[in-house]
């Protein structure tokens, strides 16, 4: 009996192996400006004061300024920040009230350019201004009787910093970390708080936040040459 045997042999081609190569974006040149529009949106969260932490959670902290390049990345800027926060169900049962904030300022602070292809930014500064705290929905359970205060005044100190993904050399996004401390003790006895819950009666300290989101970086009107 013959049997047959079919062979393929498999010939060497000169043709190329499709290969996927990752472009990178290409490094860009330093570009300082004059002006710098920065917006935050951010969520607070009490921190150090017992009290406040046992009482309120961070809704949302939403800022706004301008600042101005004066020499190579440092800079001074002006700034309005609003926020709001609140106390919850399982933070204190039946029992709704809120903490709304206003703070105005100015800041001193420097931008960096990080990395070879200059195209992140690293920004820090230290801030310092008036805070607006007024409370809503505060009650007490003793018959005509009404918490100590409903709304303050106080100077307050926030560092801040920010890391900037350029989308352009001019526009960037990214994260946003600051560091709020008020000039005012976070007393839950003057806003009747203790009549819903217990509270330590040792002295409570400052008002304490620390707040993380994203931020957005955009730049305007060149100053000087572009640096390598």
């Amino acid at each position: 009996m013959a049997i047959g045997f079919m062979v393929f042999s498999q010939e060497e081609t000169d043709a190329p192996v499709l290969s996927i190569q990752q472009e990178e974006s290409p490094a860009v040149p330093k570009q300082y400006y004059v002006f710098s529009p920065r917006v935050s949106v951010t969520v607070p969260h009490p921190i150090a004061n017992e009290a406040f932490r046992q009482s309120f959670v961070g809704v949302y902290e939403v800022s706004g300024g301008l600042n101005i390049n004066v020499f190579k990345g440092i800079f001074v800027g002006a700034f309005y920040k609003n926020g709001l926060l609140k106390i919850t169900e399982n933070k204190i049962p039946d029992f709704e009230a809120r903490m709304s904030i206003n703070n105005a300022g100015i800041k001193f602070g420097t931008d960096v350019y990080i990395g070879d292809k200059n195209r992140i930014i690293f920004s820090g500064s230290i801030a310092a201004g008036q805070n607006y705290t007024n409370y809503s929905g505060l009650r007490s359970k003793k018959v005509n009787e009404q918490p100590a205060i409903t709304s303050y005044s106080t100077s307050f100190l926030e560092p801040e910093l920010n890391l900037f993904f350029l989308v352009e050399q001019n526009f960037g996004i990214g994260l946003s970390v600051s560091y709020t401390v008020y000039n005012k003790e976070f007393n839950p006895y003057e806003l009747s708080l203790n009549d819903w819950q217990s509270f330590n009666k040792e002295n409570p300290g400052k008002t304490q936040y620390l707040s993380f989101g994203f931020g957005f970086y955009y730049s305007f009107l060149k100053k000087g040459k572009k640096q390598k």
